[in-house]
């Protein structure tokens, strides 16, 4: 996601409570500056502190398959101009409308997950009339095991969650 997010951009990222995620508000974060915006779509209201901490400005509540509510907060939280860019890194199937749905015209959605249907992410966005750029991650990025080191290296909050969750 680094080369995504421009500053003033809004981000929104869809399974912000995640390993993928607490990384992408990060990077986020430091993309958008001070005029932009990182809003995180979580579906559990215990995850918000862990969203916050790692970056998100803001947080909403929602299934991720839910394209509605999300669309709706979405719109909500940015007084309706929608999402530049959506990142999707939830790993469940019919996530692809929701992701489409929270951006706005000419922007970008991302897919990182390997349960993105790229057939559901075309019919969708064809079938709602969106024109959105979209790409499918192969979930290999050039570097990313070192800007990933660089970037905990540099959060003090990051480092503590990844300690926390993923060392005995």
């Amino acid at each position: 996601s680094s080369d995504l997010a421009k500053p003033g951009d809004t981000v929104v990222i869809i399974g912000a409570n995640g390993k993928s995620g607490i990384l992408c508000n990060s990077v986020a974060r430091e993309r958008v500056g001070i005029s932009g915006k990182v809003i995180g779509v979580v579906r559990n209201k215990s995850y918000i502190p862990t969203c916050l901490q790692t970056g998100c400005h803001e947080v909403i509540i929602a299934d991720a398959t839910d394209a509605l509510t999300i669309q709706q907060e979405v719109s909500r939280h940015t007084k309706g101009r929608m999402a530049d860019v959506v990142i999707n890194v939830v790993n469940i199937e019919d996530t692809e409308l929701p992701s489409i749905m929270a951006c706005k015209d000419r922007g970008l959605v991302y897919f990182f997950s390997m349960a993105t249907s790229f057939t559901k992410a075309a019919l969708g966005a064809e079938g709602i009339g969106a024109d959105v750029d979209m790409v499918l991650g192969n979930g290999y990025a050039h570097n990313h095991a070192a800007i990933s080191l660089d970037l905990l290296r540099r959060n003090p909050v990051l480092m503590q969650i990844f300690k926390q969750r993923y060392t005995d």
